[in-house]
C-alpha cells in the first residue's frame, strides 16, 4: 500500500500549504519525488523515532499539519510515550502512517511484525485509527485523515492473497466497504467482516473455495471507533443474519474484533479469526505466518459453517 499512500499524500500536500512530511529514514525508492516537490516541508528525522514524534508535535503546535511515516512497529511501539504525551494529550493534528501492518515484514522476524499496533493506539486519548482494505482504498483513507482535527494513525499493509474484488459500495465517512451481498437473503445467513486488509482472506475464500455465496454478506471495516449508526448496510446485515465472523491480521487481545463485539447488538454467534503467537519466534513469508496462525480461507470457510449452525 506504500505506493498509493505516497501518491495520495502528495495530492493532499499539494493543496495544503501548512502540511509537511516527516520520515524516520525510511521510504527509499518511494519518497524521492515527494521530497523534491515539498522541499523545506519534507524532513528526514533519521533513525530517531522518539525525536521524530516530538518534532511533529512541535510543528503541529505552530499550526503545521504533519504526516509522519515509518514502518508500523517503529512508528508505534518505539515512540509510544511521545505519541501519548506530546501528540494525543494535546490533541494535535499529527497523522502517523505505519507501513507493514500485521505480518507484512514477516521474513524479518517478530521485531518487525505489527500485531498489537491497533490495540496499543486505540487506548490513547483523541486517537483515531484508519486501516484501508486494499490498495484502491488508500486514497480515500488519506483524504479522510487530512480533515481530522486531532491525532490519527494509518495502518498500511499487504495481502497474502492476490484478490482483486471490486467493492459494491463504500461509505464516505466510515470507509466501510461492502464487497458481497446475498442476492436473496435467507436464513441462516452469515455476515463476514474483515478489519482492513483482513477482509482479503474472506474475498479469497469466496473466489477460490466455492463458499456458498447466497448465504454470506462480506464487509470490510476501515475506521475506529466504529459507528454502526452510519453503516446502515452493515448493521442491517448483522440484524438479519445474527451471525458474524470477524477477521483481522492482529492479535485478538485488544484488537478490532473485541471492539466490534462490543459495538454490535446481541447476536447468535460471533467468531473472531485473528493472529496468534504460534509463529512469533519463527521466520517466514507473509503467507507462511498467516498459515501458521490459521488466518486462511479454509479456516474462514470452517468458521462460516460453524456460525450457520449456531442456534
Amino acid at each position: 500500500m506504500r505506493v498509493p499512500f505516497v501518491r495520495a499524500v502528495a495530492d493532499v500536500l499539494a493543496s495544503d500549504r501548512a502540511g509537511m512530511f516527516i520520515t524516520g529514514d525510511l521510504g527509499y525508492g518511494a519518497l524521492e519525488e515527494l521530497a523534491a516537490s515539498l522541499k523545506a516541508r519534507f524532513l528526514n528525522a533519521g533513525v530517531a523515532e522518539q525525536n521524530m514524534m516530538g518534532v511533529a508535535a512541535g510543528a503541529a503546535m505552530t499550526g503545521l499539519r504533519p504526516w509522519v511515516y515509518s514502518i508500523a512497529p517503529f512508528a508505534t511501539y518505539r515512540c509510544l510515550e511521545q505519541i501519548r504525551n506530546d501528540i494525543c494529550l494535546h490533541n494535535l493534528p499529527v497523522r502517523i502512517a505505519g507501513n507493514g501492518g500485521g505480518f507484512t515484514y514477516g521474513i524479518m522476524g517478530s521485531t518487525h511484525h505489527a500485531l498489537e499496533d491497533l490495540a496499543v493506539l486505540k487506548s490513547l486519548p483523541n486517537m483515531e485509527l484508519v486501516f484501508p482494505c486494499a490498495n484502491d482504498h488508500v486514497a480515500a483513507a488519506v483524504r479522510l485523515m487530512a480533515g481530522f482535527l486531532g491525532p490519527s494513525y494509518l495502518r498500511l499493509a499487504i495481502s497474502a492473497f492476490d484478490t482483486a474484488w471490486p467493492a459494491m459500495s463504500e461509505h464516505p465517512d466510515t470507509l466501510t466497504r461492502q464487497y458481497f451481498a446475498r442476492p436473496a437473503p435467507r436464513e441462516p445467513g452469515v455476515t463476514v467482516v474483515g478489519a482492513g486488509h483482513g477482509v482479503q482472506v474472506a474475498l479469497h475464500a469466496l473466489k477460490h473455495l466455492e463458499l456458498d455465496r447466497d448465504n454470506v454478506d462480506v464487509f470490510g471495516v476501515a475506521r475506529f471507533p466504529f459507528d454502526l449508526k452510519k453503516d446502515a448496510a452493515l448493521a442491517a446485515s448483522i440484524e438479519q443474519t445474527g451471525r458474524v465472523v470477524f477477521v483481522e491480521e492482529h492479535y485478538r487481545s485488544g484488537g478490532m474484533g473485541e471492539s466490534f463485539a462490543v459495538a454490535v447488538p446481541a447476536v447468535r454467534s460471533l467468531r473472531i479469526l485473528s493472529a496468534s503467537y504460534d509463529s512469533a519466534q519463527r521466520y517466514g513469508s507473509h503467507r507462511f505466518h498467516m498459515k501458521q496462525c490459521g488466518l486462511t480461507p479454509e479456516a474462514l470457510r470452517a468458521a462460516v459453517h460453524e456460525a450457520r449452525s449456531a442456534r
